[in-house]
């Protein structure tokens, strides 16, 4: 893989994520939050299907316009 390792930014990341104890930790932290976001997604699409909330419309739809 080439990479522009003549970049200062680009020497610190790589010196980060190669540092055995914190490049594990960091690694740790991204793929925890992405399964901890992804549970809370899950979650919130599972509490908005059981909402005992009534259906409303925001403008009269074509049943609704000739009741009384």
């Amino acid at each position: 893989m080439n990479f522009p390792m003549q970049y200062p930014i680009f020497q610190f990341f790589y010196w980060l994520v190669n540092t055995p104890g914190l490049g594990g930790i960091i690694v740790g932290f991204v793929g925890g939050g992405s399964v901890v976001a992804y549970a809370l997604t899950l979650r919130w699409i599972n509490d908005g299907g059981q909402a005992d909330e009534g259906e409303t419309y925001t403008f009269p739809t074509p049943g609704l316009r000739h009741q009384d």
